[in-house]
């Protein structure tokens, strides 16, 4: 069976497919050992799926994304050796200047962990996805300079960039400075649509101030699990009174994905479609299934996966019941697709123009997933001020540890 696996097959059918590692490169390493010594059986297939560098990844993970969340995780594991990169900055800078430089300093060592790949394979793999922060987001220009300030880090960050009417307009001044760009936050086909206007748009602008453009690349990022998860689709559907099954929901984020599909197929495009917050179910007699991976991929696709998705590829693997990506797209059920249509949250997802530019940003998915961004990004800057207490009390050094772990178990 190690020969039928999901990436190696995904690739087959389409070989611009690709699978990125959903965590900061930082931790990859630790992750990829655990999995070794947990499924010795699957050596072979293990190595081809989380190589051990970088430098050829044809039939495994090439590529990676950060945000906030991840971000704040990988250092509040690891609390004295940020600790100990909070003391090497400048003292009399402010907390959110130091926050951003530990927040940079992830980036940069995440995205040095694929630079090899992305040099070896000439800018097509090993690109690292890093987030414009949340609270950048009511100013154009601010989400401007900072996702230059990414860009800066290596020269394969991929600016990423939340999908409001704000996000938008940046995103179409940052590809005319010739970053490359991954929109996230993107439940919607509007959203998707002006994704591509706005990167098409910054393209024409860049060729016009001779803007080298052939190592940029381009993708938009689907949240297709958070889209399911949302309480306001459930709290609609009954208010209509429809049942929701977790089927249906399923059906509808997996015919979101297609209409995005349908999109990229009616323009000439650079832009490629990526799936993040893939989710993994258990049926009513224990059998572990993952619509996201088993009922997508005819069409090239871009999927983002987290550790735990990852193990659950290799359980699956080990079980002899590999997981395989979708060999054609499958027809949304006539009777499924009739109920969803009566419920206005999949409606303004689902059909172009449905939802206005300006009311992107108050999507309900867009809103958790923002706030979520927030409240990592906050006990980011919370972790670097207690570190610049514990600089000048070193007695309250062990209230730190404990304070780090804490907010460790939170994230």
């Amino acid at each position: 069976m190690e020969n039928q696996d999901f990436v190696r097959v995904l690739k087959h059918q389409n070989p611009d497919s690709q699978v990125w590692f959903d965590d900061c490169p930082v931790r990859y390493s630790e992750f990829r050992t655990l999995m070794l010594n947990r499924y010795p059986q699957l050596s072979g297939y293990i190595y081809r799926l989380l190589p051990e560098s970088f430098f050829d990844s044809q039939t495994g993970i090439s590529g990676g994304t950060t945000n906030p969340r991840l971000v704040a995780r990988a250092v509040l594991e690891c609390p004295s050796h940020w600790h100990e990169q909070v003391s090497a900055l400048e003292p009399h800078l402010f907390t959110n200047e130091k926050s951003r430089a530990v927040y940079d300093q992830v980036i940069a060592e995440s995205a040095r962990h694929f630079h090899p790949l992305w040099t070896l394979s000439r800018h097509k793999y090993g690109w690292l996805s890093a987030q414009v922060e949340t609270t950048h987001l009511h100013s154009v220009d601010t989400v401007v300079a900072r996702g230059l300030e990414l860009a800066r880090l290596s020269p394969n960050v991929m600016v990423k960039v939340p999908g409001s009417q704000n996000g938008y307009r940046a995103i179409e001044r940052l590809v005319a400075n010739g970053c490359s760009i991954n929109n996230t936050l993107c439940f919607t086909v509007s959203q998707f649509n002006a994704a591509i206007a706005a990167i098409q748009s910054g393209r024409l602008l860049a060729r016009r101030k001779h803007v080298d453009l052939s190592n940029a690349q381009y993708v938009i990022t689907f949240m297709i699990g958070r889209f399911g998860d949302e309480p306001e689709f459930d709290l609609q559907a009954r208010q209509r009174g429809i049942t929701l099954t977790a089927s249906d929901k399923r059906w509808a984020e997996v015919a979101i994905y297609q209409a995005l599909q349908a999109s990229l197929q009616c323009r000439y495009t650079q832009v490629q479609l990526l799936l993040c917050s893939v989710r993994v179910d258990i049926d009513e007699v224990g059998y572990e299934h993952s619509w996201h991976l088993e009922r997508t991929g005819a069409d090239a696709t871009l999927y983002t996966l987290t550790p735990e998705v990852i193990e659950f590829l290799l359980r699956r693997q080990a079980n002899g019941t590999p997981v395989l990506p979708a060999a054609q797209r499958l027809r949304i059920p006539d009777e499924v697709l009739s109920k969803l249509l009566c419920i206005p949250y999949f409606v303004e997802a689902y059909f172009e123009r449905a939802i206005k530019p300006a009311a992107f940003e108050h999507h309900p998915a867009f809103i958790r997933a923002r706030d979520e961004a927030s409240v990592a990004h906050s006990q980011l800057q919370a972790f670097v001020e207690r570190s610049a207490v514990a600089l000048a009390h070193p007695m309250l050094n062990p209230v730190l540890k404990a304070d780090a772990a804490q907010l460790g178990a939170y994230l």
